[in-house]
């Protein structure tokens, strides 16, 4: 198991603890299946394996800080590349990320147009409701002239 502690400053600003031993206010217990269970579920699931003792009003502001937080990716990418060249960078992967979704927006639609319309697989909702009616009406008229037919046939018997 590893420990890791940490001290706010006067600042808000987390560093690491010296090594004296000291009393914590906040005890963060992480689970080992905190991982598997972010990626299954997300934050909500991740939370049901953190483990808060101590002060929990204090743990309570540190989560409610942290679910608030975004990486600006542009800001750290700058410091190594320059200002313009993490704009750009950044851009282009906003751009990158827009066209793999629309790709696959497009070929999930593709793939559903050849299984509806090509290569009849499935069928569209609509046509399915519709087809569903059509056959009800259908029954009920069978069901109709068969009742003539009995009565015919008794009235000539």
């Amino acid at each position: 198991m590893t420990q890791v502690s940490l001290v706010i400053d006067g600042g808000g600003k987390f560093s690491l603890a010296s090594d004296e031993v000291m009393d914590p206010n906040v005890t963060l217990t992480i689970g080992s299946d905190v991982l598997n269970a972010y990626v299954a579920g997300g934050k909500d699931l991740a939370a049901q394996h953190v483990k808060v003792s101590g002060d929990v009003d204090l743990a309570h502001a540190m989560s409610k800080l942290a679910g608030q937080l975004r990486w600006e990716v542009e800001e750290d990418l700058s410091k190594l590349v320059g200002d313009a060249m993490a704009h750009r960078i950044v851009e282009s992967a906003k751009k990158t990320r827009q066209y793999g979704q629309s790709a696959l927006k497009d070929f999930g639609g593709s793939v559903l147009e050849y299984f509806i319309h090509e290569k009849p697989t499935l069928v569209q909702r609509e046509e399915l409701l519709a087809y569903k009616n059509d056959l009800r009406q259908l029954r009920d008229d069978v069901e109709r002239i068969e009742k003539r037919i009995e009565r015919l046939l008794e009235k000539a018997l």
